[in-house]
């Protein structure tokens, strides 16, 4: 009778176990990352009597999540992927928004007007007005090179910022992993149950993927390892390895300018791992900051820096437009009460192509005086235009590159890239994010809770535990029957 109560009571054990899993897994149906569970169970070690073997009911063998590496492992490469174009999307967005010349006039528009002024200016060389109106057009070039530049360079700073905020949360998530492994280390050591700890630490692990390509194993010795492609290990069992950001001189910077965020390993600044980042939104961050955004203000750069030279080698040929005394052997004067009378450039030129869309400006000789503003090849010539017209002939020259484009088709050149680019990004992001949801949608269903299934399986569960106490029941009425029979 009492192996009959022995087997019964194993039955309710084991429902009872059974039970308690379903509803754990019931309750965490909308729990980011849970795995569910199930239990694992076989029969007791039979005995033998009287040259018969008896059974002696079930027994817990475990209980264990549902899981799938290569499925964990496919997801956090798709999460990397998508988080890398999303954030690539967003960034040249924010840069092709610069150059947009639909709702404003952009870079193109305003040289153009620039040009058209010297146009105007060659057809009627002694209005003052119009000359004034050439200084105002080249100031709102002047203008228009800087806004380009700092609006750029207020993107860059931006990403400096996300790369510090991120780097924070990166180390946050290492430590949480460690600590994660710390406790699943005790548990396992006891033989306790770490299912839901594995499902925080998985989760721990694909929010690290968003920010680059992650690698996890299990060393040698057991310890569960976290590292960045390219870069190192981030986190080994239960020690965590911190990033940590700083600022480098222009020598030592990524992307060849001083000031910009670096990455390196905690109390190793002189390795800089910036670059080494793979895939997320680190890599992608690092991209459009030193590759995109170099490239773009390395361009418009070189628009400004040919284009002061460009001008100022015609307006130094020629000489103001005022009344200028003649030496007896016809030569005039190239000094005057006023300054020079020839020689003048008309932009202060940058001393060197780099930050030249900065540094570009109006010359000091033309911002004071508009009788500067040089039309005349010959002096004491007012309706001389040679000048102003082999200026506004700039427009269609080709002095750019290989001396193969004007300043407009370098320029258009230049955004079209941006262009392409941006939208490569938008459609790279949709397919990410595509590829994304499909692997989030297999792990859901191979591993994800099922309310039909979880409800089917406590119907079951709760039949076995109400069939196992009829049986502690019948052995009960069985053992009375016997006791009654002796007395």
């Amino acid at each position: 009778m009492s192996n009959l109560l022995n087997i019964g009571s194993t039955g309710l054990s084991a429902s009872k176990k059974s039970l308690e899993t379903t509803g754990h897994n019931i309750a965490n149906v909308n729990t980011e990352g849970f795995s569910r569970q199930k239990v694992n169970q076989t029969t007791n070690i039979p005995i033998t009597k009287s040259g018969l073997v008896h059974g002696t009911g079930v027994r817990i063998k475990s209980v264990t999540r549902v899981n799938d590496d290569f499925i964990n492992k496919r997801l956090a490469k798709s999460i990397s992927n998508e988080s890398f174009y999303s954030q690539r999307m967003d960034r040249m967005t924010q840069v092709e928004d610069i150059f947009n010349e639909i709702d404003t006039e952009g870079l193109n528009q305003v040289m153009n007007r620039f040009f058209n002024s010297f146009r105007e200016l060659a057809n009627q060389p002694e209005n003052e007005t119009i000359r004034s109106v050439v200084r105002d057009q080249a100031n709102l070039v002047v203008q228009d090179f800087k806004r380009i530049r700092e609006n750029l360079d207020d993107i860059s700073a931006g990403i400096d910022e996300n790369i510090k905020a991120e780097i924070i949360d990166i180390n946050q998530t290492s430590d949480h992993i460690s600590n994660l492994n710390k406790k699943i280390q005790a548990l396992e050591a006891i033989h306790e149950e770490t299912g839901d700890l594995r499902d925080q630490r998985d989760l721990a692990v694909r929010n690290l993927s968003k920010s680059f390509k992650i690698h996890t194993y299990q060393d040698n010795g057991g310890k569960y390892v976290v590292a960045a492609k390219g870069v190192g290990t981030l986190v080994t069992g239960t020690l965590a390895q911190h990033l940590q950001v700083g600022t480098k001189n222009k020598a030592d910077a990524s992307n060849g300018l001083a000031g910009s965020t670096e990455i390196y390993f905690k109390g190793k600044p002189a390795h800089v791992i910036t670059q080494k980042f793979q895939g997320g939104s680190i890599a992608s961050l690092v991209k459009v900051r030193n590759k995109d955004i170099v490239s773009i203000k390395s361009k418009v750069d070189t628009i400004a820096f040919n284009l002061s030279k460009s001008v100022n080698a015609i307006h130094r040929r020629g000489f103001v437009n005022r009344e200028l005394e003649v030496s007896e052997s016809g030569q005039p004067s190239s000094v005057d009460a006023r300054g020079p009378t020839t020689g003048i450039d008309f932009f202060k030129e940058p001393t060197e192509l780099v930050d030249a869309a900065l540094n570009l400006s109006l010359s000091d000789a033309v911002k004071s005086d508009l009788s500067n503003v040089v039309t005349a090849l010959t002096p004491n010539s007012p309706g001389d235009n040679r000048i102003s017209l082999a200026i506004s002939k700039l427009q269609h020259e080709r002095i750019l590159g290989d001396k193969d484009a004007t300043l407009e088709e370098f320029y258009l050149q230049a955004v079209g890239t941006i262009g392409l680019e941006t939208g490569k990004a938008r459609l790279d992001s949709e397919q990410a994010e595509g590829l994304k949801a499909q692997a989030e949608s297999i792990r859901e269903r191979l591993v994800g809770v099922s309310i039909d299934e979880e409800a089917a399986n406590m119907v079951r569960y709760q039949h076995a535990y109400e069939a196992s106490a009829k049986i502690m029941q019948t052995a009960d009425e069985m053992f009375k029957t016997v006791i009654g029979i002796k007395r």
